[in-house]
């Protein structure tokens, strides 16, 4: 069996079964030991699966946007760390978009001792940038009820008469095989297009974002510089070459 065909019945078995052990790929794939253990390493390395204890896993599939509150609680020490590394890249004069999440949201504060200029269009960041005096605008749209995100089409043609110094955006998922991803088109759409204008891009994510699809890609991995933990970096090595 050749080794592309190899890599298609593992990921056949683990779209019916979410996760394999090693007894169960001997089983099921009928070449060596050490053969399975090469493969997997490959598929690994390639973003393809992901290897637990005793075994491999189906990259974990996000399809909808949790809630904003909750999303505010998850790993707050860790969003705190990728904004003071973001804020780094941040100089006087610049025009900058900030996307609608969480860890974008940890970046605010650091910016009310440089003259910024911000577009973003995360509603929730709103309160926070007036309250540290930062020139603001807006970006016009549908309001996303879950996230708070200003999206659609009305949001990017609102936008594209802009072009970003810097961007800095957000995901739901990253994965050599799939890039980044997000699950709703219309968010997917502004993404893109934020993208598209600006002069350096930036993803801020966590631990937490690595080897998950969403069903939206919105920009392959070569395209941003990652800005993570320390600790995403230690675990994701596969990663590092599009770590800032």
């Amino acid at each position: 069996m050749l080794e592309i065909d190899r890599f298609e019945k593992i990921l056949d078995e683990l779209e019916k079964k979410g996760r394999l052990s090693y007894q169960e790929l001997d089983s099921i794939m009928k070449v060596s030991a050490s053969t399975i253990r090469r493969d997997i390493e490959k598929m690994f390395k390639n973003g393809l699966l992901i290897k637990i204890k005793g075994g491999v896993a189906q990259l974990e599939k996000l399809n909808f946007d949790p809630k904003i509150a909750d999303r505010f609680n998850r790993n707050v020490e860790g969003k705190k760390e990728i904004a003071q590394k973001a804020f780094k890249r941040i100089k006087k004069g610049d025009f900058i978009y900030l996307d609608a999440g969480t860890t974008v949201f940890y970046l605010i504060e650091k910016l009310k001792d440089i003259e910024v200029t911000v577009i973003t269009n995360g509603t929730m960041h709103i309160d926070e940038l007036l309250r540290n005096n930062i020139r603001t605008i807006v970006a016009g749209g549908e309001i996303k009820g879950l996230t708070g995100a200003v999206v659609g089409i009305e949001t990017v043609e609102f936008l594209d008469k802009y072009r970003f110094d810097k961007c800095f955006l957000g995901t739901n998922g990253i994965s050599l095989k799939a890039g980044f991803t997000t699950p709703e088109v219309n968010e997917a759409m502004v993404k893109k297009k934020v993208l598209e204008l600006s002069e350096e891009k930036y993803i801020l994510a966590d631990e937490d974002k690595f080897d998950k699809i969403s069903n939206i890609k919105f920009s392959p991995l070569e395209n941003c510089k990652i800005i993570t933990t320390k600790k995403a970096i230690k675990e994701n090595n596969r990663y590092k070459k599009y770590f800032y």
